[in-house]
């Protein structure tokens, strides 16, 4: 086991990794691809690393193979290397090569090969430094070329897999495909943030090529990366038209990491937020023409805003760094990093969180991925510290690039600039106690707790064979021959010798040598991996609902562990005597006893697991809810405007000045019941807009009825009423409010839940009649769902108790708005 442990989409990724291409090898053609595409700041080598790490352990497939790491630079290839390592330290079970290692002559079983690709494909023949010359008049020191490894290790019959890095940049050249085919991998494994190249549906079933993408959505809700980030806008740069644009934009960083400082300080973290500052890669030529670098520019501006730059600024350039040495700590002193293109890719730095980038003089070449630089959050494992500071979760950039320059990762409206804010009203109280729901996914098709599964499996099995707590082991060994069980049997190579062992992915385990017939002893190495298979193959073939594990790659080593411990009780002796003993009488087939005792321990489990997975999710779901709470800042984009006076006041809106989405559907119907709220100041204390996603927001579950599962809902309006009450209301019109798709029942279910706990709340959802507003009685849709229990389809109960709504249409559930405030 590695000691770092993946998150949940992470060992999805993994297990998809796998599984992809394992499909893959079984076609017999050369050079599948298979595209990995996980956005930066995932752990993408992580993963990978975790994918070969697995091929290792795995019980149904062990062939001989050799791998190649290829990255874009001699930095890149090294810090791969390194990653592999610390990632599995002591549990490390490939060695891991480099240009050094070309002297053994040949890639050895489970080798991977760290190479920069530059040495291979570089455009001129004298770059290319590891390849055969075209006269071979020498050989080099190490006495190989790249082309011998290649052909030695092929000479093995040694299968490669070829793993490259950045794929975006220079697999598509004639060079880079001259390289592939001189390895001629059976799979190549091509990783990107932005692959350039994702097989189509029909060639992944085809088994031509994989596919695995990691969501971007995913790796924010882990706390890995920011969820935006913020640029500056043409219209910010307009409003200071007499200073200096160089001078502006390290001003606004300047100001936007003191405020950054002081919210980590709220927060008692010691993190520092970095600045980077990107120099254009033609500085030289303002030298040149006698003017002033860019970089002597930010220094001077630097040091006139009284920052040290000789202890406070670091610079990494070709040939020239400085106070570089801690710079990726956290609590590093160090405020501002000037460089060029060496921090593009590849360089880690979590606490990096502003990025100033100047334009080239003649080119408006545009280094997107610099911004990678600052997605990362600084501290990945304490999400929830900052789940009420969107600023914290937020990248800044400023740049005199163009706006259609540049290129923002995952550029959803969501992500566009702040440009307008507003504050928490002055004296408002939050409410107190009310958490936002969070849907955890806590089944991943495995056996669950495998403390809990062993106990079980020991019991279970105790109870097949009739075992008792007093019984000695030779009673318990007589017990199992009594079942039938071989208790000393001896395995011989000619019984397995030309079998075929295939999981369900079609894929042979290459477990004995083809035309080996002769009746010897299986050693004992090979006993182990046949009884590891075994137990994968007990898992797969399960078919009742009671006992299918539908994820057996995560299962099968806890099932190993409970077959060793129940061993043991019985056979005081080492594991190989264990293994015999089951193999043998799994090779029965139907016949064997272990299948049957096995698959009644499996479904004894099933109630225990499903109370298990229960209770982890409730655990789950109550310490991830986030307080809601009325922030004292939120900002906006574009997309929003103050709201006009010919659209109404918004005199109560918790947050002042109020800003409003420009275009959405719905907009003028909840800018009617925003106004409808307005008259009654007498009634209220304030309301507040909800947004529609986000941790800062309020939300609930809900059960999706079109997607079957449970998901989050965003009531659009909170309500507090001066005698105390909260409101929690939905308005709906049209199509949405015929087809709530569950809301109503969600939202019904948490009012019950806020009142039960002593809370004074109401809501439900909202619509507009006779140019009045009704809202849906929760009280008496609470007692007629009591009374239709939870097995009514709920299109019957609709019906059934008038929940459904038509136009033009109101059933007796639908209570006047107006007498909220009687």
């Amino acid at each position: 086991m590695s000691k770092f442990s993946p998150l949940d989409f992470q060992q999805e990724a993994i297990d998809k990794l796998v599984a992809n291409f394992i499909h893959l090898w079984g076609n017999p053609e050369p050079q599948r691809p298979l595209v990995f595409k996980s956005p930066t700041g995932s752990g993408k080598t992580f993963m990978v690393a975790n994918f070969v790490h697995n091929l290792n352990g795995m019980p149904n497939w062990d062939y001989d193979k050799a791998f190649i790491w290829i990255t874009f630079s001699e930095d890149l290839a090294m810090q791969s290397k390194d990653k592999f390592q610390k990632y599995f330290d002591k549990n490390l079970e490939n060695s891991l090569l480099t240009v050094n290692d070309f002297k053994q002559g040949k890639l050895h079983k489970n080798d991977i090969l760290f190479i920069n690709w530059q040495k291979l494909v570089a455009s001129k023949k004298a770059n290319r430094l590891l390849r055969r010359p075209d006269e071979e008049a020498f050989l080099k020191e190490q006495g190989y070329y790249f082309e011998d490894l290649i052909e030695n290790t092929h000479k093995e019959k040694r299968e490669f897999i070829l793993i490259v890095d950045e794929s975006h940049k220079n697999r598509n050249t004639s060079l880079a495909q001259e390289i592939i085919d001189i390895i001629n991998p059976k799979v190549i494994i091509n990783v990107s943030a932005t692959p350039k190249n994702i097989p189509g549906i029909d060639q992944i079933d085809e088994g031509i090529a994989g596919y695995v993408g990691v969501k971007r959505e995913k790796v924010v809700e882990e706390g890995l990366i920011k969820e935006k980030i913020a640029v500056q806008t043409e219209e910010d740069l307009a409003k200071y038209p007499n200073k200096d644009l160089d001078e502006l934009l390290l001003d606004l960083a300047i100001k936007r990491q003191k405020e950054l400082k002081e919210e980590y300080k709220i927060l008692d973290k010691d993190i520092n937020p970095l600045v980077l500052i990107q120099l254009p890669n033609d500085d030289s030529r303002l030298k040149d023409a006698g003017q002033k670098t860019k970089e002597e520019i930010v220094l001077d501006y630097l040091q006139k805003k009284k920052i040290d730059v000789d202890r406070k600024v670091a610079l990494w350039f070709d040939g020239k760094q400085k106070n570089m040495d801690f710079i990726t700590h956290n609590e590093s002193d160090i405020d501002f990093m000037l460089f060029k293109q060496a921090a593009g890719t590849g360089w880690d730095c979590p606490r990096a969180h502003i990025l100033v980038m100047f334009r080239e003089i003649n080119s408006a070449s545009f280094y997107v991925q610099t911004i990678g630089r600052i997605l990362r959050m600084a501290e990945p494992n304490q999400k929830d510290d900052y789940k009420n500071n969107p600023n914290l979760r937020t990248g800044y950039l400023y740049t005199n690039y163009r706006r259609n320059d540049v290129e923002i990762p995952d550029q959803s409206i969501k992500n566009k600039p702040f440009i307008y804010t507003s504050k928490r009203r002055e004296g408002l109280k939050n409410i107190e106690g009310l958490y936002s729901d969070f849907v955890s996914r806590v089944d991943y098709g495995d056996l669950g707790n495998a403390v809990q599964f062993q106990m079980s499996f020991l019991k279970s099995f105790n109870n097949y064979f009739a075992f008792d707590e007093a019984d000695h082991p030779i009673t318990l060994r007589e017990k199992i021959q009594a079942k039938g069980i071989e208790i000393n049997p001896i395995l011989t190579n000619k019984l397995i010798v030309n079998a075929e062992f295939t999981d369900y992915d079609k894929i042979n385990l290459d477990f004995a040598k083809k035309g080996q017939e002769e009746d010897y002893k299986i050693s004992r190495n090979d006993v182990e991996k046949l009884f590891n298979w075994y137990c994968f193959q007990l898992l797969s073939e399960q078919t009742e609902v009671e006992a299918k594990v539908s994820n057996v790659s995560r299962s099968w080593s806890p099932l190993k562990s409970a077959f060793r411990v129940w061993f043991k009780s019985i056979f005081d002796q080492d594991s190989y005597l264990y293994y015999r003993i089951l193999i043998n009488d799994l090779r029965k087939e139907q016949s064997s006893v272990f299948r049957q005792a096995l698959t009644k321990a499996l479904k004894d489990y099933y109630p225990i697991k499903k109370e298990f997975l229960k209770n982890r999710k409730k655990d789950l779901e109550e310490r991830e809810a986030p307080l809601f709470e009325i922030m004292a800042e939120y900002t906006f984009t574009e997309d929003y405007a103050e709201l006009t006076t010919t659209e109404g006041t918004s005199e109560l809106s918790a947050i002042q000045p109020f800003y409003l989405k420009k275009k959405y559907i719905g907009r003028e119907n909840e800018l009617k019941f925003l106004n409808f709220l307005e008259q009654k100041k007498d009634k209220l204390d304030w309301w507040f807009k909800n947004g529609d996603s986000g941790k800062e927001f309020y939300c609930l579950k809900y059960y999706n009825t079109a997607k079957k599962e449970e998901a989050l809902f965003y009531p659009d309006w909170i309500v507090k009423f001066k005698d105390g009450r909260v409101g929690i209301f939905d308005t709906k019109s049209g199509n949405t409010a015929q087809n709530p798709e569950g809301r109503a029942e969600g939202l019904a279910k948490k009012l019950r839940e806020l009142n039960t706990n002593n809370g004074n709340y109401v809501g439900g959802l909202v619509v507009l009649e006779n140019n009045q507003w009704y809202y849906f009685n929760n009280e008496k849709y609470l007692s007629e769902s009591a009374i239709r229990g939870t097995e009514e389809p709920q299109t019957e109960f609709r019906v059934k108790f008038n929940y459904n709504y038509t136009p033009g249409k109101l059933t007796k559930n639908w209570k006047p708005f107006n007498e909220l405030f009687d």
